[in-house]
């Protein structure tokens, strides 16, 4: 006779005949960590030195492409041992933008950062990560890589420029995803899993990886290609402020992964998707993480 239980019958009797006597036996109560856990959690600070991206030859008309002068303040911002980099009032157009060590990216209020649609701007391919799985694809829009004291802050606007004809109805072509999909499940070394040009992976918005001390703060975000805001193997991670109205598919509004000691307050999510998702890695790759020790 076939079975003709539902998932939540399923469910039902796992309940109740597993899960909870094992965590009545063990006493599990993970909120009595919760404040442990918050006093660990420390936003990052900054000398009081500011680099206006216009000093590095950045416009403010929407269209002048400011990614390379962009790129110098926060390269100069780092390299003096870190500070501000201000985005003043205006519109401006960039391509990827990749943080550094002791740089907060602040968007002053009536500033605008639009992001171009054209994907050979978020070239060349980096280790990111498409629905918990490593791969090299097209760069996040803002991206930050085994980086230390970083922070996008400040009352204006990350506009990714999205739509029903940018980005967006890449959602539709399956092939690149079960081919990534795959290579995961078979343990295919990252430098292999190659994709961007060719494939159909978005990038995702906001995505410090392999980072420490991280805050997210304040600004408005529109119009993302897929999710967010997405950490992954991160420590110490602060989002909180943000305001997110984004209706692409996908467009998850926070995303963990693979993370420890996150906080996420006051934010106002308007999403496409899910509003918060944490996540731990998909399949090999959470467990490749998990296996990994921590500091």
């Amino acid at each position: 006779m076939p079975d003709t239980r539902t998932r939540r019958d399923v469910l039902r009797l796992a309940a109740g005949s597993a899960v909870v006597p094992r965590l009545a036996e063990a006493e599990v109560e993970p909120w009595s960590d919760m404040a442990r856990i918050l006093a660990r959690i420390r936003v990052p600070e900054f000398p009081a030195r500011d680099f206006p991206i216009t000093l590095y030859g950045a416009k403010s008309d929407g269209e002048t492409d400011s990614t390379a002068a962009i790129a110098q303040a926060i390269a100069a911002c780092s390299q003096a041992g870190g500070g501000r980099v201000v985005v003043p009032r205006g519109v401006y157009s960039t391509g990827a933008i990749h943080l550094l060590s002791h740089v907060n990216l602040y968007v002053a209020a009536g500033a605008t950062l639009l992001f171009q649609q054209d994907p050979a701007r978020y070239l060349p391919l980096v280790a990111t990560r498409f629905e918990g799985v490593e791969l090299m694809n097209y760069s996040p829009l803002l991206y930050a890589d085994g980086q230390e004291n970083i922070a996008i802050t400040g009352e204006g606007t990350l506009d990714g420029n999205a739509d029903n004809d940018h980005w967006w109805p890449w959602k539709a072509s399956a092939d690149s995803r079960k081919a990534l999909f795959d290579m995961g499940e078979r343990g295919v070394p990252l430098a292999e899993r190659r994709f961007g040009q060719g494939h159909a992976l978005r990038p995702t918005f906001i995505q410090p990886c392999r980072s420490r001390n991280v805050l997210i703060e304040g600004v408005t975000i529109v119009r993302s290609p897929m999710w967010e805001v997405a950490p992954y193997d991160c420590v110490n991670v602060t989002v909180r402020n943000l305001k997110i109205n984004s209706h692409g598919p996908n467009n998850d509004g926070c995303d963990p992964d693979s993370c420890r000691d996150v906080l996420i307050e006051n934010c106002s999510f308007d999403t496409g998707d899910d509003c918060i998702a944490i996540k731990s890695g998909r399949d090999r790759t959470g467990e490749g993480l998990r296996s990994r020790p921590r500091t």
